[in-house]
């Protein structure tokens, strides 16, 4: 009988006890459970992505809020918000995470104001994480050219891990980048945004070329714009003379542009002028953007190739080694943006058009002069074969070869006409790209230098061969020169890859603390700032 009352008793409690949580359950964790599940509609216009990992959190949570207490809000949601207001700061749209920002709600606020609240800082928080940490839109997605697959954050895991900080507001400034040249270029940003808060940008009115020496009345607007942008110091603002100071504040400002430093304000000059602060602050926000994709350390030992300011850099333990002009691809045979390694020197090279330059290169040349093979070095095999049979190009009616029927290789052996000059850094990619020498050194006295067919001309190249052999006795600078003007071809492989990063940057502040701008030779802005919808209401 006794057993028969304590199974009784026992029902009864089981009973009772849902019945008790439920009267006492979180009415906000409830209404916390209905909005991630759909049961209650969210009326935002938020990320669908991120609120599926908004979803997660909660669950894992049982609805239970990650920004509020019984007492009211935590102070880590008001460092969410501040962070998520401040957006702008690095490059992105504060609108993008309007959800996380409306104004708490009172802790005596209905449960439903408060769920969605909470979830709605969540999920803007989750964006924010995913668009300074991985950039807004991955590469491939913008430009099929790009091609670099970025080291992924999950927004999700990162905020797990944030939450856990004993410094939530140090591992919320953490999450930008921490790179200099994203920094400074951050900085940069909030100074040109000054600068085109200013009002009207003056500019300079079409006419002829200015330059030392001459006295005019848009010299004083020339001035004006140097002083603004920090290229002109002191003098008179009225000031309609050509003088000294002001042909020094043009040169330092073609300097920062890549322009011919010359200290005649004529065409190109005047164009970048007239961009204003407004359209740099874009630019820079793009390349702030580029940062987001790139790794924050690229390693001890490593080639930098900006294709846009045309220019290499070698870098050893964080010095920059060396500094040498290259020629890029022209801007229908553009270099592709990739990170690789070299892996050997190609001494004395000889250089095979691939099928594709054979035809729209060599072979328009050679039926416009038949003696071009011989007047540049090449020999001409029947066929593709490596034991295609040699021709003497004189018994070839050239007349009758055509792009669709072209089976000839074409050769040139090493030598000082050899397009790819004393040595060849072989890279490891599928697109063909490499880089060289070339005995065409007058094209990098050009400032703009997209003249190649996609690979990568260095002027510099012996010092970079030096660099990538990081000193190895065996080939000591002496060797490496006559090795470079042998008839015959060598192969040097390298004890330790080398990294190679060739990337797009049209903005930087370089190691003298000047910021550069660069012109958009491959429309790569534009796609991006398309992409970003910068032109775009905020």
């Amino acid at each position: 009988m006794r057993s028969v009352r304590v199974l009784i008793l026992a029902l009864f409690a089981a009973l009772v006890a849902p019945m008790s949580a439920h009267a006492d359950e979180d009415p906000v964790a409830r209404d916390t459970r209905a909005l991630i599940s759909d049961v209650i509609a969210i009326p935002h216009d938020i990320s669908p992505v991120h609120t599926d990992m908004a979803r997660k959190l909660y669950a894992e949570r049982q609805g239970a809020s990650l920004w509020r207490t019984d007492r009211g809000w935590r102070d880590k949601a008001v460092m969410a918000q501040n962070v998520l207001a401040n957006a702008g700061k690095e490059g992105l749209r504060p609108g993008d995470y309007a959800a996380g920002l409306r104004a708490l709600p009172p802790a005596n606020a209905p449960a439903r104001q408060l769920a969605e609240a909470d979830v709605l800082l969540s999920v803007a928080l989750l964006r924010y994480i995913a668009d300074i940490r991985n950039g807004r839109r991955r590469p491939y997605e913008i430009d099929p050219e790009l091609q670099i697959t970025p080291a992924f954050t999950d927004p999700l895991e990162t905020l797990r891990e944030g939450l856990k900080a004993p410094d939530f507001a140090a591992w919320l400034r953490g999450l930008a980048p921490s790179t200099r040249g994203y920094t400074q270029l951050r900085d940069a940003l909030a100074r040109m945004r000054l600068l085109a808060g200013t009002g009207v940008w003056p500019k300079l009115p079409d006419g002829p070329k200015l330059e030392k020496g001459q006295q005019a009345p848009a010299i004083v607007t020339l001035r004006r714009q140097l002083t603004l942008l920090g290229d002109l110091h002191g003098g008179l603002p009225s000031n309609d003379q050509f003088d000294a100071a002001l042909d020094l504040a043009v040169k330092a400002f073609q300097a920062r542009h890549g322009l011919d430093v010359d200290g005649v304000a004529g065409r190109d000059t005047r164009r970048a002028l007239n961009l204003g602060p407004a359209e740099r602050v874009k630019q820079i926000i793009l390349n702030m953007e580029r940062l987001r994709w790139l790794d924050d350390d690229f390693g001890p030992r490593y080639v930098l190739v900006n294709i846009a300011s045309f220019e290499l850099i070698a870098v050893n333990q964080n010095k920059i080694v060396l500094r040498s002009p290259v020629v890029v691809g022209r801007e229908y045979r553009r270099t592709p943006i990739f990170s690789d390694q070299i892996i050997n020197l190609v001494l004395s090279p000889s250089w095979t058009p691939p099928p594709r330059l054979a035809k729209l290169d060599v072979l328009p040349k050679v039926k416009a002069n038949p003696a071009y093979l011989r007047q540049q070095g090449f020999r001409v095999f029947d066929g593709w074969r490596a034991d295609a049979r040699e021709l003497n190009p004189d018994t070839i009616n050239w007349r009758a070869v055509t792009p669709d029927n072209l089976r000839f290789r074409f050769r040139q052996d090493p030598g000082p006409l050899s397009a790819l000059g004393g040595v060849r850094f072989s890279l490891t990619n599928s697109f063909g790209i490499y880089l060289h020498d070339t005995p065409h050194k007058e094209l990098f006295g050009k400032h703009s230098r997209a003249f190649s067919s996609g690979c990568i001309r260095v002027a510099k190249a012996a010092e970079l061969a030096l660099f990538a052999l990081d000193n190895d006795v065996n080939w000591p600078a002496a060797r490496l020169a006559d090795a470079m003007i042998s008839a015959k071809t060598g192969v040097v492989k390298l004890s330790s890859p080398l990294p190679v990063h060739i990337i797009y940057r049209t903005a930087w502040v370089d190691g003298a603390g000047a910021l550069q701008f660069r012109d958009d030779i491959y429309g790569r802005d534009a796609l991006l700032r398309n992409a970003l919808k910068l032109d775009a209401p905020e």
